[in-house]
């Protein structure tokens, strides 16, 4: 804990760096979400047809129901994939954890860490970062380490406490 804190106040700044660094990586999938679809009418990229009428560049328009189609529309819909399968868990299971987590120094490490090696993996993966393919590698495992520690730490203490409650 903080050395004159109390343990309220150290909740409220858990729950505060939460509420943060969730806010960003929400807004950093939304950004996600905005850009596919810059891409697909930069690129002309369309997944329907119904989709025809916002694209007025080029009369060569690619269909291509899979969704891919061009190789930046697909390293971006793999970033927000990644995204989907990392930080949505992690927005659930963290208020579980912080509820019976008891170390300030975890919390405070954590949850921007994770908020950071997401943010820079999404970097690299769209390659707008040029760096070596295993430091997204060494992202991506860090990420799912959090995420694993996370979600191991809230059940096991929620498996011990729940019983003596009852």
């Amino acid at each position: 804990m903080l050395p004159s804190a109390t343990v309220d106040e150290t909740k409220e700044l858990w729950w505060s760096i939460y509420a943060w660094w969730s806010c960003v990586l929400v807004l950093k999938m939304m950004l996600l979400t905005w850009q596919t679809g810059q891409i697909r009418v930069r690129e002309q990229v369309i997944h329907s047809e119904e989709d025809r009428m916002w694209m007025v560049k080029k009369p060569e328009i690619i269909l291509c129901p899979t969704g891919d189609g061009h190789p930046d529309v697909i390293r971006i819909r793999r970033a927000h994939q990644k995204d989907l399968k990392t930080v949505l868990p992690f927005l659930v299971v963290t208020p579980l954890w912080l509820n019976v987590e008891t170390c300030n120094s975890t919390v405070k490490i954590l949850i921007p860490g994770f908020g950071l090696c997401s943010i820079l993996y999404t970097l690299l993966h769209m390659k707008l970062l040029q760096m070596s393919v295993s430091w997204k590698h060494f992202f991506s495992m860090t990420l799912y380490c959090i995420l694993t520690y996370i979600c191991t730490i809230a059940a096991v203490r929620y498996t011990i406490t729940i019983p003596k409650l009852i």
